[in-house]
Formats: C-alpha cells, structure tokens, sequence
C-alpha cells in the first residue's frame, strides 16, 4: 500500500509539474508578437537604412541610427556601409573635429557621440582628436550630477544642474564606453532625488515655491523610463523604492493597445524607450507581464507604426489607424527599441561588455578592432 502510495505521489508530482509548465508557456506566447517577427520588422528597417542613405555614403548614420543598426549586428563601419571610401564614421569625425553638433553647452551631444561612435565600432577615447569620455567624465559636479554643459562660455567650467536627460544619459554614454559610473552613490542619490510623486520624471528639474505644486507635476513616460535604464547600470532592480515606483507608474501609463503615449498621442518612440527600460532590468518585454489579455504589449503597438519601407511613422492616421508618413526620430528610436525587444540583452548593455576596460582579457583586441 506504501508503494502504490509513494508511485502515485511521483505521479501526482510529475502531473504538476508538466502542468505548470504548459500553463507557464501557455502565458509566455500570449503575445500577438513573436521574436522572428520582430527580426523580420528590423531587418526592414536595417533595409530601409541600407537603400536610403546610400546615396548620402551613409552620412547621417552615426549617431543614433547606428545603435539599432548595432543591436541587429550590423556593422556601419564595413564595406557594406561605405560608398567611395565613405562611411558614416568618417563624416561623423570630419563633424566632431570642427565641433558640428557637439556645443561644449550641451553635455547631452558629447553623451550621444560617444553612444554613436561606441555603436560604430570605433573609440571613443579618440574620436576625432577627442578623448571623449574623459570629457565627459570630468562633467561630474560634487553633487554627483553630470553637468548641463561640457564648459560654459564664461568660465570653461562644467556647469549645470537643471537637466535630468544630461544626468541620465552621463551614466548611459559611459555605461556604453565600458566606463564604471563615478561617484556612484551621490549619482544614484541626485537621480533618486528628483523622482516626483507619481512615481515618474520629467526631462528637468523642478522646483516650486509652493510644495502642493509638486503634486501637480504630471511625469512622463519617456524619461521615467531612461531613468529606469539609469538605475538598472547603477545596479538598482526593483527591491529599490524608488525603481519599484518609476515601474508602478510605467504599468499604469500603459495603455489599451499595449503602447504608450507622450505629449498627448500614442506614439513609437515611447513604447521604445519603455522597451529599453524593460530589457535593461532584466525582463521580458514580449512577457505576460506586459502583454494584456488581447496580446498587446509595447512590441505589438510599436509595429504598428512601422510603413511598408521599413520606416516608422509618428502617429497613425485618425480614420484607420494606419501610419501615414516615415519621421527619422521614430524610425531610429523604434528601431532600437526593436533590437532591444528581440535580443536577450540590451543594446546598450550589449555595448558595455564589449567596451569594458576592467578585467577583460579581450582588451588587446578591441584596441585593434576599434583603430
């Protein structure tokens, strides 16, 4: 009888357990979108960069679209990417010698350079006749802050400490570059430290007079998820506070159709940055966690925007829902909110490892990769 007993315990425990993991998959592909559709929508968008900035020699490529380029393995510094002996790269150096979008007054270009030129394959220690992440390292205040500018036209000095966009993305570029964020703790604690009621943030600072005027500030979805990236390089998961009150505001900006909006309309590039936030603290965004009961997630609401050319649109039409025209910031952002979608890792993580100065045995060859 103790035989029969312990043979139908194994049975029981068997049953349950190939039960629970039919219904764990079962959740796992509610999603309207699988993996092999989101690498079929970026290589149409890989395609559409390839055709349509040919004719440029792929000037332009650099800085943003590089990064999604690089999320799908490509390489805008190869043959494939160079008409005439000209690349992207080589437009975005001949740029940054003369200082072409690159205002010593806005920390924020230095930041998206090194991204770029990280995403390119080159060095950004020199880059152009520019060390830049020693630059950008040096825009760190005592506060922990990364400084609006690089130099003021005053004092040459980094200055600045009403922008929270030029705070996160010091910690993202250098995060890029294979950098260890300085000062971690006081960068951890000014980020921590404009986070508003709601749980979410705002591109700047704000500060009232009246302290009810906080409870009137209405967060965005955007920077509240690049904060999100922020705490994720700095080490932070949702066991912080504060990472557990920027999510609970992300969940309940989601909207119907699994997307998100900004400034008042649906749009790609905030399901994007949500995307990234997602993957970098280590989620699933096609998951049941984000997906609702229709199967909609922020994946499915950023192909909708996609045009039959590959690139993405801002906003649908208000008859059909159908996209209308392409927009360069839509298309660069949706498309590395896709490879961050259907790679394990983040882009942006993805650039760190490759970068990483400390402890890597590789080094000597990434030196000679990106001469």
């Amino acid at each position: 009888m103790k035989k029969v007993s312990r043979v139908l315990s194994v049975f029981v425990l068997s049953f349950l357990m190939v039960f629970n993991l039919c219904v764990f998959n079962a959740e796992a592909m509610a999603s309207k979108i699988s993996r092999e559709d989101v690498l079929k929508a970026g290589q149409k968008t890989v395609n559409y960069y390839h055709e349509n900035y040919k004719r440029k020699e792929y000037k332009g490529i650099l800085d943003w679209p590089a990064l999604g380029l690089y999320g799908f393995g490509e390489d805008v510094s190869s043959p494939k990417w160079t008409v005439n002996g000209k690349n992207g790269v080589y437009f975005r150096e001949e740029e940054v010698k003369k200082g072409i979008m690159l205002s010593k007054t806005k920390n924020t270009d230095f930041q998206r350079t090194i991204i770029g030129v990280c995403a390119a394959g080159k060095d950004p220690r020199n880059f152009g006749g520019m060390n830049l992440v020693d630059i950008e390292k040096s825009t760190m205040l005592p506060s922990g802050h990364f400084a609006d500018s690089v130099a003021d036209n005053t004092t040459g000095k980094p200055v600045g400490e009403d922008l929270v966009n030029a705070h996160i993305f010091g910690i993202i570029s250098l995060h890029c570059a294979g950098e260890e964020i300085p000062n971690k703790q006081k960068c951890l604690e000014w980020l921590q430290n404009q986070q508003h009621n709601d749980g979410g943030f705002t591109w700047d600072v704000k500060s009232y007079e009246n302290p009810k005027d906080y409870e009137l500030i209405e967060s965005g979805v955007d920077m509240t998820a690049a904060a999100l990236m922020a705490f994720a390089i700095l080490d932070q998961d949702d066991s912080n506070p504060h990472v557990k009150k920027a999510l609970k505001f992300i969940h309940t900006k989601q909207l119907d159709s699994g997307g998100f909006e900004s400034w008042g309309s649906e749009n790609p590039e905030s399901c994007s940055w949500v995307i990234q936030a997602i993957r970098m603290l280590g989620q699933d965004p096609l998951s049941d966690e984000w997906t609702n009961a229709k199967g909609e997630n922020p994946v499915s609401a950023l192909l909708k925007f996609q045009l039959e050319n590959g690139a993405f649109t801002h906003v649908l039409g208000e008859d059909d829902d159908l996209p209308i025209y392409d927009n360069a910031m839509s298309t660069e952002q949706a498309l590395y909110g896709l490879a961050d979608a259907y790679n394990e890792k983040g882009v942006y993580d993805m650039l760190h490892e490759k970068y990483k100065v400390k402890n890597n045995p590789n080094m000597k060859v990434l030196k000679q990769e990106v001469k």
